[in-house]
Parts: structure tokens; sequence; C-alpha cells
């Protein structure tokens, strides 16, 4: 084995979690070849990066990280965490004695795998867990990728042992997401609901609604909610890979899209599949019915998906995905505030935790969604775009992914997001993949 891209670990105990997370840091992230074992001697006799993972001192191991014991378990159960700084990062299982202070493939377990998500907690109205509770959250690191920094730092502390060891150049990349919960204010609702919308217009006074209204219906103005044109030349212009969620739910409180059998839905997504990558925007009904959930999914026949209200409860949601023939989720984000659940960009397995094991679900971490911005932290547009560049420096420095989520109904010429569009354009001239080459 090369010593040039190659690395050893001495583990006196494996795991599942611990084969996990540390595939995903070494293998999928830093691209090194990975060896494991539990003999010492062969450990001395690599010619590899040697990392010993025990709790004793090994002759000749380039970098030494004490256990702190979370990965050698198979329970889930309230853990104690107390704060550290390493190289100038917040971490937690300190163990002081070795250079790098802290256990940092269980912390990185603890984070990726939404360990705190398990345990007993209280749900937010719409049944989510509560971003409040999180460890991200209550010690400040919510708006760094902290799992990813972590990593970048680890990989720059092997080189400093070994400068001849080659890592996998990480880039970072823009993946513009869109949801399609209402595709249209006023276009494909029928005649009964446009009548209805109208005679509320005019009791309560909207005149400048119900004008709009009427244009639209009678193909004067485009409808408000229609940015679909605005997006394709974006797209063209920037060289950009989007992908579509599309709400297919039938009606109720929380799903308010046009029909699936309309004429003007079916339109849209043909023309949609037709230029791009599409994904089920599973609905808030079909969290609590596995069946409702099949249909939406087959009704589309996409293996991609992101929860509508981002509602989602480990690991049962996921496990429902998995059954239905989902195979990426774009769901590991807040539906709260903006920032990075997972506290990872990259795109990673989904560990189940209860069975404590790796799935074949790939989760692909969104850090940024305007709706968070606007109704969630009231930010103005200016703010959002402070907020979004934020996003973009993080990332850029570790080479991830930037996936962010907007909406149809904000990029159009709806009056509640005036201003959005414009930000949004901005963000992309600025942060595109054809701008910084």
């Amino acid at each position: 084995m090369s010593n040039k891209s190659s690395l050893v670990i001495y583990c006196e105990h494996q795991s599942a979690r611990f084969n996990y997370i540390t595939k995903f840091i070494f293998e999928e992230v830093l691209g090194l070849k990975l060896e494991i074992s539990s003999d010492v001697h062969s450990l001395e006799k690599s010619i590899a990066f040697k990392l010993n993972y025990s709790q004793n001192q090994v002759p000749n191991a380039d970098l030494h990280i004490k256990p702190h014991g979370l990965l050698n378990e198979s329970t889930i159960h309230e853990q104690q965490i107390e704060m550290g700084i390493w190289r100038e990062l917040p971490c937690f299982f300190l163990q002081e004695t070795t250079e790098i202070p802290f256990d940092i493939f269980s912390a990185a377990f603890y984070l990726i795998s939404r360990y705190e998500e398990y345990l007993p907690y209280e749900a937010d109205l719409y049944h989510r867990f509560p971003h409040e509770k999180s460890l991200a959250f209550r010690k400040g690191f919510l708006q760094i990728p902290l799992l990813d920094a972590w990593i970048y730092e680890l990989k720059e502390c092997m080189k400093s042992k070994i400068p001849s060891l080659q890592f996998t150049e990480m880039h970072a990349k823009l993946i513009p997401t869109y949801d399609i919960d209402i595709a249209y204010s006023y276009l494909g609702k029928g005649l009964i609901r446009n009548i209805g919308g109208a005679f509320r217009d005019l009791i309560f006074g909207r005149w400048g609604i119900f004008k709009e209204r009427l244009a639209v219906l009678f193909s004067k103005q485009n409808d408000p909610f229609d940015s679909y044109e605005f997006l394709d030349t974006l797209h063209e212009k920037y060289q950009l890979q989007p992908i579509y969620f599309i709400l297919l739910g039938k009606g109720g409180e929380y799903d308010k899209n046009l029909s699936p059998s309309s004429a003007c839905m079916q339109k849209l997504i043909s023309e949609l599949q037709q230029k791009y990558v599409i994904g089920i925007h599973p609905s808030f009904k079909s969290h609590d019915d596995v069946e409702i959930l099949r249909n939406e999914i087959d009704s589309l026949g996409s293996t991609k998906s992101r929860q509508h209200y981002i509602r989602f409860s480990l690991p049962t949601t996921f496990r429902n995905l998995i059954s239905c023939g989902i195979r990426d989720d774009y769901s590991m984000g807040y539906g709260s505030i903006n920032g990075f659940r997972a506290s990872t960009s990259y795109t990673h397995n989904w560990f189940d935790l209860e069975q404590n094991e790796s799935t074949n679900l790939n989760l692909h971490p969104f850090c940024f969604m305007e709706c968070n911005s606007f109704f969630e932290q009231r930010y103005s547009s200016t703010q959002a775009l402070d907020e979004m560049l934020h996003y973009h420096a993080q990332i850029q420095k570790v080479g991830g992914n930037y996936i962010m989520i907007w909406h149809n109904f904000s990029l159009g010429s709806d009056r509640l997001w005036k201003g959005w569009k414009k930000v949004y354009e901005s963000i992309i001239e600025m942060v595109s993949d054809k701008k910084n080459k």
C-alpha cells in the first residue's frame, strides 16, 4: 500500500459506527485508501500514514486520537458534553492528553447521525425537532459546517506529519434547488376557486389583487408566481444544474398546490422534466401515512425527495422513504432557521442509529432557505444576501456543496417578495461556478 494516499488505523474494537464515520471522513471526503487493523504490529510495519485510535501509546504512530467510547456503544442515551476549543473551532468529547484534544470521530458521528434527534424532545408546531434544542444552536456553531472544518484541520494536521500525503481536492459546488409548493397564484385553479377568490378580493377591498387576478386570467400579464422562464435564463447563463421538488399532495391546510391531475400542473411537470432533474416534495399528510407517500412518489417516478415543511422525524421518515424507492433526500436542514443541521455540507449516507447500521439513502444537506430568512428570521432581502455570502464563504473553505432552497413564488412578481428576485440573481452571479472559473 503506497504511503502517498493511504492510511491505516489501529483500533482495538471495530464497530458499525466507527467504520461508518472513518469511511466517510477518510475515503469519501479526503479520498484516502483506508485500512483498519486490530493488530498493533501491522500498524508498526505499515508504510502508510499510521493513526492510533486507542487508549494506549503505540510506537511509530503518526497521530494518536483517544476514543471517547460512543462508537463502541450500540444503545442511544443522553451524552455528557463539555465543550472545548481546537484550532479556533469548538469541539467536544474532550481527550486533552493527545495532539487532537478530542475524539473527533465520536464527535463527528454524534453530529452527522443526528444522535440528539433520537432522544426524547418536545416537537414544534409542525411536529418537527426544534432547532433550539440542538447542540449546534445552543453552543453557537449552527452557522458553520463544523464537521467539515474539523476534517479540513485534520487534513492539515496529517500533512504536517507527512507532506507527501495526497488527498482528493475538494471544490465547492453550487446546487440551486426549488420547492414548487404553489405552482401558480391564479392559473390552473379553476373557475370556481378564482370566482371565490375574486369575490373575497372585492369584499376586503383588495382592488390591486382583484385587477391582477383578472389580468392574469385574461392573459394580460404573467402569474405573479410564474418565475420559470426567468430561472431558465439564469440556469443557462451560469450553466447551472438545478433540482425542482414538486408537491403533489391532494389538498389540505398545508398542501395547497394545484391538483396533480390538472392540465396546468401536468404541463408544468412535463416542461420541467424535459430540462431538469426533478424530485418529489412529499406532502405534509404523507408524513403520517406511508401509502400516501408511496402514491405520490410513484406518480412522479423520481428517486429524489425533500420533505414539505422540512417535516421529518428519525428514523421513521427516512425508513419510509427508503421503502418507497427514494435514494437521495435533500431535507437535512431546518424549516425554522438557516444553518447546518448535521454540521456538514457534504453528501453522506444516512446512518440508522436505532438499527445501528449505514443505509443506501444519500443525504444532501442544505444550509439556506429564503423562507427561513423572510418569515422566521425576519431578514430584509439585503440581510439575506449577506447571509448567503456568509454560507458561501464557509463552504468555499472546505470545498463542500452549497445547496440553497428557493420557491417559485419568491422569484416572480408577487408584491410580498419585492426585491428578492434581484437578490437571488445577484447571489447566483457572485458564487456560480462559471464566474469562479
